[in-house]
């Protein structure tokens, strides 16, 4: 019997919202290269509680963009289970920023860690608008950590971006935050577009969006890296 997967997209999915059609579509392009079945399933963030992630029948999780969530508690929830827990988790444009308040907040211990768009009050913003909007732009990213994922997958120092944000990570927490095992892994301009988590079994985040630079005749080689790794015993 063929191997089946079940891949959570975390996230509020909008049918007006380009960016989720384009992410499910990514997952369908990749299927054909796969020696295992896949279904994704969009799970809205209302539905994040304790019992959903104690009942977890998942392989992996992807923190998909479409920030602020209707649960940001819940969210921030599922990035700590997953972290904590070794549980694969990819995150996306908002799922990128999420991922670093959470790291900033429970590992580094940053008290009023927040993000300018959710949390404009807090103390220290480690989300912050961009000088310049990446709302539907491109730009050239440099990957700089050979030893990477990123750079495992896709065997190249440079490629070109696809975004649709208004937001990043604030230069002021750059250096705090790239730390072992948290690791930038790819910039534009010196500012982080991408990292991992070195002593996780799967945790990475990429501001820009895989799935908006993937067809079926060229599904984008990070989402179909993404897969495989979940399927991973």
């Amino acid at each position: 019997m063929e191997k089946r997967i079940q891949i959570g997209l975390i996230g509020d999915f909008d049918e007006k919202m380009y960016t989720h059609i384009a992410l499910t579509q990514s997952i369908e392009h990749c299927k054909p290269r796969l020696h295992f079945t896949v279904d994704a399933i969009w799970i809205p963030t209302e539905k994040i509680t304790g019992d959903f992630l104690a009942v977890n029948k998942f392989e992996g999780f992807w923190l998909a963009p479409g920030s602020p969530y209707r649960n940001d508690a819940g969210v921030y929830k599922l990035i700590q289970w997953s972290r904590e827990n070794d549980f694969p988790l990819f995150g996306t444009c908002g799922g990128f920023q999420y991922m670093l308040v959470e790291y900033a907040r429970n590992v580094l211990k940053i008290t009023q860690a927040g993000h300018e768009e959710s949390e404009p009050a807090s103390e220290h913003l480690i989300i912050s608008k961009l000088t310049c909007s990446l709302k539907g732009q491109t730009e050239s990213v440099s990957i700089t950590d050979k030893s990477s994922w990123i750079y495992d997958t896709l065997k190249t120092n440079k490629i070109t971006a696809y975004y649709n944000c208004n937001y990043g990570l604030n230069p002021r927490y750059v250096t705090i935050l790239n730390q072992y095992p948290l690791t930038f892994t790819a910039f534009s301009n010196n500012e982080p577009r991408a990292f991992e988590l070195k002593s996780h079994r799967f945790y990475a985040g990429t501001l820009f969006q895989p799935p908006l630079d993937s067809t079926i005749e060229n599904p984008n080689p990070l989402v179909l890296s993404y897969l495989n790794k979940c399927a991973l015993p």
